[in-house]
């Protein structure tokens, strides 16, 4: 209940004259009373009627309005409506009742009945202020930061509704500080690890630079080899910076893609050639299985090749002298499916998802080189997987990593196939 004004007062007393109107017709037309006794009538309503709303007005006004508690509000609310049915039960019986007798009986009456009210609203009041102070009690414990504060189940009327939605607001605010949480770990670890991948080569090319600087190396054969260990550092570096920018792209979504049409069996054909020779100088059996007749994808041909070489690098990698890297792919349904498999150490179940983190580095993780390069440093950077994951996903994909029960690995993913021209079959 609020105060009444502005455009309140005149509602209300526009419904009051409607009603004494409603009874005046009611009056006249259904039950046949002379028109003296509706004159009488409609002055009885108008007064009456009249005096039960400055009442009513007068008590919200002494109760505060606005400003008061909700359960002062709800009091005078109901009592304002007892006082305002005996006022007009009462005032309408001194003027038209003769026997004092049936006033007395009629007080009495109105006595009980107001009891009864009262008693009534007072439950159904202190019902209402406890589901709201729950409410309450809950609200202000998610402001001071408990995130697992709930109302629970609180009915299925206005309040229920309310403490439902609070419920699902909590549980998207809890997800969305879960998630903060997380970038924020994930920021932590990407700035440690990147600050570590950079200082290793950088603090190598300072102290190469200062020994040929110094006079510590001056034979011809010991500086260009120290230029060749620094020319190796600074690729280091560039694929590093490379691979980040590119990461950055498919986790802010600005990596542009260029679809078209893709022959799978040619693209890996033309990917694998070149790693021959370091297969054969790691004496490791590079094979591929593609069939000859195999559906186009929908990709771009640039990542798509990206893709495949950081699989097989990861492969050739972690597969030992005497191993095999097998490139499989065949078509299911409206994907085509590649797989790169090795005959290496495998992994452990709890890095198959994590394989693919930036800079994941556990017992084995395989998102890291294993075997160093000529500096004697890994020549991962700790990010193929991780790139080689957003772009599978760019494209519509997915991809995943198996662990074969007898060692070796498996990493596999799925490209939609091309759609096929209008009013022709799809080409293989």
């Amino acid at each position: 209940m609020t105060r009444l004004s502005g455009a309140r007062p005149l509602l209300t007393w526009g419904v009051l004259v409607l009603a004494v109107i409603g009874a005046a017709l009611t009056a006249a037309l259904v039950l046949n009373a002379p028109a003296t006794d509706v004159q009488q009538l409609v002055l009885i309503l108008l007064v009456s009627g009249a005096g039960s709303l400055a009442l009513g007005a007068g008590l919200l006004r002494l109760g505060g309005g606005r400003r008061a508690s909700l359960q002062v509000r709800l009091a005078l609310a109901w009592i304002a409506g007892v006082a305002i049915a005996a006022v007009n039960v009462l005032f309408a019986s001194a003027l038209m009742f003769i026997n004092a007798h049936d006033r007395s009986l009629l007080l009495l009456l109105l006595g009980y009945a107001t009891v009864l009210s009262l008693t009534f609203g007072y439950a159904t009041t202190s019902l209402l202020i406890a589901d709201l102070g729950r409410l309450g009690q809950a609200a202000r414990r998610l402001s001071a930061g408990d995130l697992d504060v709930r109302v629970g189940p609180a009915g299925s009327d206005e309040i229920g509704r309310l403490a439902a939605t609070f419920d699902a607001m909590a549980d998207r605010l809890q997800s969305a500080f879960e998630r903060e949480r997380a970038l924020e770990a994930g920021r932590r670890d990407l700035i440690a690890a990147v600050s570590h991948d950079l200082r290793t080569p950088l603090t190598t090319i300072r102290a190469m630079v200062e020994a040929v600087t110094d006079g510590v190396v001056t034979g011809p054969a010991e500086v260009d080899r120290y230029l060749g260990l620094i020319r190796g550092e600074v690729q280091h570096l560039s694929r590093l910076i490379d691979d980040l920018f590119e990461l950055s792209q498919i986790e802010s979504g600005a990596l542009q893609l260029r679809l078209t049409p893709v022959r799978l069996p040619a693209l890996l054909a033309e990917t694998l050639e070149p790693y021959q020779a370091r297969a054969r100088d790691q004496d490791v059996r590079l094979e591929h299985a593609v069939p000859a007749g195999l559906p186009t994808v929908e990709a771009d041909p640039a990542r798509l090749q990206r893709v495949l070489r950081n699989l097989v690098d990861n492969a050739l990698q972690h597969t030992p002298s005497g191993g095999a890297v097998r490139v499989e792919a065949a078509a299911g349904g409206d994907a085509a499916l590649v797989t790169v498999r090795d005959t290496g150490p495998g992994l452990p179940p709890g890095d198959l998802e994590r394989v693919f983190d930036r800079f994941y580095r556990g017992a084995r993780a395989r998102s890291r080189s294993g075997r160093p390069d000529d500096a004697g440093r890994p020549t991962g950077a700790g990010l193929g997987l991780a790139i080689a994951r957003g772009l599978v996903q760019a494209h519509g994909g997915r991809i995943w990593a198996e662990s074969g029960p007898t060692g070796g690995a498996a990493f596999s993913f799925t490209l939609p196939l091309a759609k096929p021209p209008a009013g022709g079959p799809r080409s293989g």
